[in-house]
């Protein structure tokens, strides 16, 4: 095992009391699994969700989990359980649980069934923490239990009051709690400030969006998303006509209890405003943020 590597994940998983089914569990019928890329078009939720898997797992769990459950016949022949992963930089790709089969429920196109899949107790503490090596020359998304798959670390849970872990831009999805912390944060500060964006403020309590922009104000201040979402850290709604409405007839704790803020897009720190505008537009459009969502204009 090279020196930058703490132990394998079998080793990990397996003999230490997490559980003792999947303890006992033939290892041949255990298979590892790593999640990545997009939803494709053939899948059984592609008309509720065509965005990124990780994605997927970070806001709905209950859709990734009907998701996951449509699976090819001949993968899941002699499989009691899957080890799962989602791929992240490079090969790494970070253990989000263990998924015991009860088989098929029914059979879908294509040789493939919807299968009972339930995650198993025992793997709380490691859940999300556990970042693996999947490997340069096994890029094959399901691959046996005996292969050797080394831990390269294990991060600390973020709860409620932690700062989130900063990852990729297209994956950053944040509460207004959160939000609160990052533009105050030393390490998302400097991501923040380097790039301008196009961004979404979705109403969880409804669904519906905001679509805004960030590039340089008119007194040619380049301090990319940082500036503008730190307007929205302190008010909630960032003076936005028909935010500003909702706040004032329902308060700051609106905000606080179902306002979420990701990036659709990001941007040069340079952009000019017109390409900003024409970018945001587009969004707006494609969205229907005016008609149905919170777009004033």
């Amino acid at each position: 095992m090279e020196n930058n590597h703490i132990i394998s994940i079998q080793d990990l998983l397996k003999g230490w009391n997490r559980n003792s089914d999947f303890d006992n569990a033939d290892e041949s019928r255990i298979k590892l699994v790593r999640h990545s890329n997009d939803v494709k078009s053939d899948s059984c939720i592609y008309n509720e969700y065509n965005g990124s898997v990780y994605k997927l797992y970070r806001t709905d769990y209950e859709l990734f989990q009907k998701w996951q459950s449509e699976q090819s016949d001949s993968k899941m022949k002699n499989v009691d359980y899957l080890v799962v992963f989602l791929a992240e930089e490079s090969c790494e790709c970070r253990f989000i649980g263990v998924f015991r089969n009860y088989g098929p429920v029914h059979s879908t196109c294509d040789e493939s069934s919807v299968y009972n899949l339930q995650e198993v107790e025992g793997f709380e503490a490691l859940k999300d923490k556990v970042v693996i090596d999947w490997g340069k020359g096994t890029l094959s998304w399901m691959q046996n239990w005996q292969t050797a798959k080394e831990v390269v670390r294990i991060e600390q849970v973020n709860t409620s009051d932690d700062v989130p872990h900063f990852t990729r831009y297209e994956d950053v999805i944040l509460t207004f709690s959160q939000l609160k912390m990052v533009v105050e944060d030393k390490d998302w500060k400097s991501k923040l400030e380097s790039l301008n964006c196009v961004y979404l403020i979705l109403d969880k309590s409804n669904g519906k969006q905001y679509v805004g922009v960030t590039y340089k104000d008119t007194k040619g201040a380049k301090n990319g998303i940082l500036g503008r979402w730190t307007e929205y850290a302190q008010t909630g709604h960032g003076n936005n006509k028909r935010l500003v409405d909702l706040l004032k007839n329902n308060g700051i704790s609106y905000a606080e209890q179902n306002f979420q803020w990701t990036i659709l897009e990001t941007l040069p720190l340079n952009v000019t405003p017109k390409v900003a505008i024409d970018r945001e537009t587009m969004y707006k459009i494609k969205f229907g943020t005016r008609d149905h969502g919170y777009n004033e204009n």
